[in-house]
């Protein structure tokens, strides 16, 4: 038996039918109407079992584990399928600032919602009004706070020291797309503190375990992924004589993979920028914009 270790939104369900289909106990395809792997059927017991042992955390019980391994070049790509996939809640990135404390609100990115309500919204109002505020008028710190303040106190806030006053919560959802971007900008720009990178960091196996490391990115490209499955069914001591099955299901995968290419679509609209030449913008979504003004070093995208 051998587990595989993964992050959420990291292919780990479909890399778990994939080796089992190996292990000739597969029936069908595993993908469900959001594209994800969570419709897998199996006509006898698991040989890998795919789970997020590392971050619940849940206990190794077998000596072989596949790491599905996350690098810095894989953030842009993870980033977005993660939130299309994890948990199938099947979010559009490129739609986050609506309802964004209730999409993120949930196992699978309360960390990040924490880590934006920290870093921008907690003790903004009242940090705001305080570098304001004259020595006569109430002392604050939320929103409601502030719309009971006196009409003339309110208009010279806003009008006069164009005041800007956010708040982040279950009654107001909705999260400015400049600051989610921000967010996500900061995540590029210092990829060893993003969350992804800072929990595969905190991966540890003890001795006792047989560990593969699945590089994330080959899930991606065809002839890389085959090469690696290949390899895994060597580790794992399986006999792989389904090669052609494989890859019809893998080019299944990959048709349901709406960011497979976001790099090299981002990359390119990089270069035509330097090179003063005119991109093309079109559906170039909220996490790919924050990806190229990282990259440029300045707000291409305001």
């Amino acid at each position: 038996m051998i587990h595989i270790d993964f992050q959420g939104g990291a292919h780990g369900n479909y890399l778990e039918f994939v080796c089992n289909k190996i292990a000739g106990i597969t029936v069908g395809t595993p993908f469900n109407a959001h594209g994800a792997s969570h419709a897998k059927v199996y006509t006898g017991n698991k040989v890998f079992y795919a789970d997020h042992y590392s971050f619940w955390p849940k206990p190794l019980m077998f000596n072989k584990v596949i790491d599905i391994h996350i690098d810095t070049d894989d953030l842009l790509q993870l980033q977005q399928i993660s939130l299309l996939r994890a948990g199938d809640f099947g979010y559009d990135n490129n739609q986050l600032e609506i309802n964004t404390y209730n999409k993120l609100n949930n196992i699978h990115y309360k960390w990040v919602l924490e880590n934006i309500v920290q870093n921008f919204f907690t003790n903004q109002i009242q940090n705001s009004y305080n570098a304001v505020k004259d020595p006569s008028w109430p002392m604050i710190a939320t929103l409601d706070e502030f719309n009971d303040l006196p009409a003339e106190i309110k208009q010279e806030c806003l009008e006069q020291h164009k005041l800007e006053l956010f708040e982040l919560s279950s009654e107001r959802p909705n999260c400015p797309r400049s600051i989610l971007k921000e967010f996500f900008q900061i995540g590029f720009l210092h990829p060893e503190q993003h969350g992804f990178i800072v929990r595969q960091q905190q991966t540890k196996y003890d001795s006792t375990k047989q560990v593969y490391q699945w590089p994330f990115q080959c899930f991606y490209d065809m002839t890389e992924f085959l090469q690696e499955i290949k390899k895994v069914a060597e580790w794992a001591e399986i006999s792989y004589t389904c090669q052609d099955d494989i890859e019809e299901l893998h080019n299944d995968f990959l048709k349901r993979q709406p960011y497979k290419n976001s790099k090299i679509k981002c990359n390119t609209i990089i270069k035509e920028i330097q090179s003063n030449t005119t991109p093309n913008l079109d559906n170039v979504n909220l996490i790919e914009e924050a990806y190229i003004n990282t990259k440029l070093g300045w707000n291409y995208f305001a």
